[in-house]
Order: C-alpha cells, then sequence, then structure tokens
C-alpha cells in the first residue's frame, strides 16, 4: 500500500487519529453487525466498551489527546456519512466518547487514573444520550411513563417506596462498571503492543471507498431548507402541546409528508413496519401509564391515550427532521465551508482510514482467538497500526538502535552495566552513560550520571535542599568499575520525568535550576549528559548507551536534544533503556525502528546474547561502511 502525496503530508498525529479511527470504524461494523442480528440488550454499551478499550490503548500508547478526539471524528465518518445522508446520533455518540476519554485521560496526564476515569465516564455516555434522544423525541411524558411504570414494578416487588431516580442513577452508575474495565484492558494492551508488531503485512488492496464530500450527482441541496427543518422542529416542540390532542397528527403528517417529497432516500426508513407499531405502543402503554396508573388530576384512559398521540406526532416530528437536516449536511458548501477552515486535512486522514478499512475489517474478521484472548487479538490489531506508521515514516538511514525495556525496578541499570562491562573486555567501545540511584540512611536521596567513557560519576539530581555530594553514594563497584545500584531496589528510573505514572511538571528553583517533584536537577550535568552522547567520528563503532529515555524525553526534555544528531549516525550502535509503555511513542517520536527488543524480567536478561548481537554488529558495519 503506497502513500500518495496527500497522505505523505498528513502529520503523525492525523496519521495516528486516522488509523484509530479505521480501526474502531472496523469494529463497530463487525462487532455492531453480531450484536444488531443476536438481538443482544444493551448493544451500546458493549460497543462503548470496546471503544474505550481501543481509546484508552491510543491514549496510553501515544500520550496525544489531539490523537483520541481526532480518531473519534475520522471513525464517527467513516460509520456515520452514508453516499446521501449524515447519521447524527451515532455520530454524536462517537464523537462524544472521543471527547470525553481525550479530556479525561488529558487531564489527569495519562495516569492510569484517568484512564480509568475517562472510560467509565464513556461507557455511560451512551445510556445519557439514549435518554435524552428519548426526551427529546417524546417530550416529558416519557419522564412520567417512566415513573408510572417504575410504581407498578415496584409495588408489584413489595417496594412501594422506592424512588424511580435513584434507580436509574444506580442504573447509569453500573454502566461505568465495564469501561473501568475496559481502561485497565486498554493499560494492559499499550504495554504489550511492542510484542505483536508483524514483519510485514500484506495489505488488503480495493478501491478507494473514500467518500467525495464536495459532489452529489442525486440529491438537491438548500441552505434555506436546513434552515427551514430546525426552525420547523423547533416550532413543532413549542407548538403541538398547545394544540388540542386530537388536531396534533394533522401538522405531523403534513410535515411528514413534506420530508418525503423532497427526501425519497427517507421513504424506506417509514415504511418499516416496525417504527409504526413501536409509535402505536407507545401512544397505547401512554393510556394505560399516564391515565390508569398514574392519571393525575381528572386523568382517565382516554386523557392518557391523547397524551399518547402528542407523543406521537411530536416523535414523526423530530425523526422526519433530523433525517432531513441529515441529508442537508451533506451540502457541498457547507462541507467546503468546514474545508477551508481548518479541516482539510481531514480529507486526506479519511483516505489513509478507508485505504487501510479492508485490512482492519480482515484482520478483526480473522482474530479466531478474540473470545478466549481477547488482549492478545487487540494488540495484533494495534501493531497493524504501528507497522502502517513505520510505513507512511520510513525511517531515514541512520544509527542501529536497540532496546532494553522493563518495568520500573526491573534492573535494566544493573543489567546494562554488566553489558557495558563485558562489551568492553572482548574489545568493544561503550561510551554514553547510566544512571544510579544514590542512598543515604537507606532512602533514595538522588541519582548520578555513570559516563561509560571516563566512568566519572556525577550528581544529576538531588532531592531539594540536599548537597550534591552524600557519602557512602555508590553502592558497590561493578566489573570495569561500573557502580551498581542499591540492593532490593533495581531501577535506575529517574523520578518523575523519568519514572512513575506521568512526568511531572518540570519547574524552576530560586537557584534556577530544574526541578521535577521533590527532585533538583543540575543543569551542567544535563549538559554533560548531552555531550556524552556527541558522535564521535572518524568512522568509530561505538555502542552509545542512554539510561533511560522516558516520558521526560517525549517533552523534549533530558537527553532529547542530543538524540536525534546521534540517531542519524549511520556509524553508531545505541542501546536506549525504554520503559515498555513508551516503546512504540519513543521510536516514532524519534524516528527511527529498533532492530531487537530485550525485555529485563526478574532483574534478568540473557545479557551474553545482546554483547554478542552488538559486537557482531559492530564488526559487520566496519566491513560494509
Amino acid at each position: 500500500m503506497m502513500a500518495d502525496e496527500r497522505t505523505a503530508a498528513l502529520s503523525l498525529r492525523w496519521q495516528r487519529a486516522a488509523l484509530l479511527g479505521s480501526l474502531w470504524a472496523a469494529n463497530e461494523i463487525i462487532l455492531g453487525s453480531f450484536l444488531h442480528n443476536v438481538q443482544l440488550p444493551f448493544a451500546g454499551t458493549v460497543l462503548a466498551t470496546m471503544a474505550a478499550a481501543l481509546l484508552v490503548t491510543g491514549a496510553r500508547l501515544w500520550r496525544d489527546a489531539g490523537v483520541i478526539w481526532r480518531a473519534g471524528v475520522v471513525c464517527s465518518l467513516m460509520k456515520s456519512i452514508s453516499p446521501s445522508a449524515v447519521i447524527i446520533g451515532p455520530m454524536i455518540g462517537i464523537m462524544l466518547e472521543a471527547f470525553i476519554i481525550a479530556a479525561a485521560a488529558g487531564a489527569f496526564r495519562f495516569t492510569i487514573a484517568g484512564c480509568i476515569i475517562g472510560g467509565m465516564i464513556a461507557t455511560v455516555a451512551p445510556i445519557l444520550q439514549k435518554i435524552v434522544a428519548i426526551l427529546l423525541t417524546y417530550g416529558m411524558d416519557a419522564a412520567r411513563m417512566y415513573s408510572a411504570l417504575f410504581s407498578v414494578l415496584a409495588g408489584m416487588l413489595g417496594a412501594a417506596d422506592a424512588e424511580p431516580g435513584l434507580l436509574l442513577v444506580w442504573f447509569v452508575a453500573a454502566q461505568a462498571l465495564p469501561g473501568a474495565a475496559a481502561a485497565l484492558a486498554g493499560i494492559l494492551i499499550a504495554r504489550g503492543v511492542h510484542e505483536d508488531i508483524p514483519r510485514s503485512i500484506a495489505w488488503a488492496e480495493g478501491p478507494d471507498a473514500t467518500p467525495d464530500l464536495l459532489h452529489s450527482t442525486t440529491t438537491r441541496f438548500s441552505i434555506g431548507w436546513l434552515v427551514a427543518h430546525a426552525l420547523l422542529m423547533t416550532a413543532g416542540l413549542v407548538g403541538l402541546p398547545l394544540l388540542p390532542p386530537l388536531a396534533t397528527p394533522m401538522p405531523a403528517a403534513l410535515y411528514l409528508s413534506a420530508v418525503l417529497l423532497r427526501y425519497p432516500a427517507l421513504r424506506p426508513k417509514f415504511r418499516r413496519v416496525r417504527l409504526w407499531i413501536e409509535l402505536a405502543a407507545v401512544a397505547i402503554l401512554a393510556g394505560i401509564l399516564l391515565g390508569i396508573v398514574a392519571p393525575g388530576d381528572n386523568g382517565t384512559w382516554w386523557t392518557g391515550l391523547q397524551s399518547g398521540i402528542v407523543m406521537t406526532a411530536r416523535a414523526i416530528i423530530v425523526i422526519g427532521a433530523f433525517g432531513a437536516i441529515g441529508i442537508e449536511l451533506r451540502n457541498p458548501v457547507i462541507m467546503a465551508w468546514f474545508l477551508e477552515r481548518g479541516l482539510g486535512t481531514l480529507s486526506a486522514a479519511m483516505r489513509v482510514a478507508f485505504q487501510a478499512l479492508p485490512s482492519m475489517l480482515q484482520g478483526v474478521a480473522q482474530e479466531r482467538s478474540a473470545l478466549r484472548h481477547p488482549l492478545r487479538a487487540m494488540r495484533r490489531m494495534f501493531g497493524l497500526i504501528v507497522f502502517r506508521l513505520a510505513e507512511l515514516n520510513p525511517s531515514p538511514p541512520g544509527a542501529c538502535v536497540f532496546m532494553v525495556s522493563g518495568p520500573q525496578g526491573a534492573g535494566k541499570t544493573s543489567s546494562l552495566a554488566r553489558i557495558a562491562a563485558s562489551l568492553q573486555k572482548r574489545g568493544g567501545i561503550a561510551r554514553g552513560f547510566l544512571s544510579h540511584v544514590v542512598y543515604e540512611r537507606g532512602e533514595r536521596v538522588g541519582y548520578d550520571l555513570g559516563s561509560l567513557s571516563s566512568r566519572a560519576h556525577v550528581p544529576l539530581c538531588r532531592v531539594q535542599g540536599l548537597s550534591g555530594e552524600h557519602p557512602g553514594e555508590q553502592s558497590g563497584d561493578l566489573p570495569g568499575g561500573l557502580s551498581g545500584e542499591h540492593p532490593g531496589e533495581q531501577s535506575g528510573d529517574l523520578p518523575g520525568g523519568h519514572s512513575g505514572e506521568h512526568p511531572g511538571e518540570p519547574h524552576g528553583t530560586p537557584s534556577g535550576a530544574p526541578s521535577i517533584g521533590r527532585f533538583t536537577f543540575r543543569s551542567e550535568t544535563i549538559a554533560h549528559g548531552r555531550a556524552a552522547l556527541a558522535p564521535a567520528g572518524g568512522g568509530e563503532r561505538a555502542v552509545y548507551f542512554v539510561d533511560e529515555v522516558g516520558p521526560l524525553e517525549m517533552q523534549d526534555g533530558g537527553w532529547a536534544p542530543a538524540l536525534p544528531t546521534l540517531l542519524r549516525d549511520p556509524s553508531a550502535i545505541v542501546v536506549l533503556a525504554v520503559r515498555p509503555d513508551l516503546i512504540v511513542p519513543v521510536q516514532e517520536k524519534f524516528g527511527f525502528t529498533a532492530k531487537k527488543i530485550w525485555l529485563v524480567a526478574g532483574g534478568t536478561v540473557d545479557e551474553h546474547e545482546i554483547v554478542d548481537t552488538l559486537l557482531l554488529t559492530s564488526m559487520a558495519a566496519s566491513h560494509h561502511p
């Protein structure tokens, strides 16, 4: 699958959004069709739960709220724009979920708590949207019907004192539980995406199915009619209650006739027998519930039935108006107005999304183990996205990059120290640095930067208020003079920007030194570390160790300014220490593809294999300049 000029010009943010939106649409199409066929209750909650898992995965993978809400725009357009109309309801629902998760995750800096909160609210949103839609369509009498029905059921169950509003609140709150589970699933998926990136993909090719937003061959559009439908619907909602109940079907029928005459595409919808059965059922239920069960003052079954007639007339006007407005929104003049005001990129993004859709559909359909291993299946689908992003953004020639990854405390720094020492003993050249924990009386008070070329240690950061030097800072020398870590806490992860759930906000101290959380960094040490990453030149095949690249570098701080030059050097071999959830984002941000990724588990990794690989890579490059 080749990218055209418009696709290549897309920003990485829009590319991510387009592919995430395409995967979301593929799941909506396949899962939505299945749920529709089996008539599963709460299908909306199931789809929202799936969407929450997808969006949280994207949020944790890329930590960019702009990607998430843009993916919602792409998915809503793919699922809701037909050749003849904009389907407003699903479009609003999809975009609402995306904006909720983008806002919640972004507000909490993409922490676990923020993602869970976003997932919970997102799965509640479809229920709330349904309630609003019912009230808009049928009016407040629908709420009265619910209250009356609740009273009947509560009396039958011996709970006549129960409050209908409280039950509704509990029901809505219960919808949040799947959202929390989905968010946790998304967090786990993001951590393991790098394990399921395919080596190659045979993309499903097909004709370009991107809808043409600016041309229509059959429909007559009118801005005047668009405004008229909005005004007529408003007038109907306000005016119908003022008419005699038995007179309300007449204006509703006249308006519906005009709509069907102008918009033939809406006629099949109103030919469905099920729609008219539902409307008749509402009128009859209103007669029973509003006229007999909860009659009010001087109410009878007849007055209740009249309320039902008004409700059905109102529903006909609302359904017809929204159908007509959906068609008029496809007006090329309206589309062009939006495209000229900042959404022009959306057209290219939609092209990327529709090009990827056949492969996404094929991938989702072929995941036969999805029910037994849903997380693994979702990781594979995100692997498709990562692979496609690499295709759209090929890495320029540069350094050969490896990664050593593991969670905080896994022992990345200790492993790298032994690897560097072994590499030097076997004739390799180790440059760069490692970050060593500094303890005082058993308490972590800071970090030192340990140079691999000079073997010197300089204070990198300390707890605010403590000096830069402490007795007993180094916890023991490993072979080669490289310092190890404190027993029981095998972690070289730096504070704030280099470890923990989120980077924290760097800020200045009175002395001007950068500070993160309770740690104050030394500007001269940061400059020293950046200088240590400057390529030596002269064709030297050195291995540069960078411990570590974390969220601070993702915000262009720390070692980030020195990395592009190093990664562009074809003579350099680079080993980056990276946490699992940043493996993919770091590669995308700095524009490279890791040749191999080693995972540190339980404080161990195959260090001999790593050293052999680094030496072989160095020798191979020396013979093939």
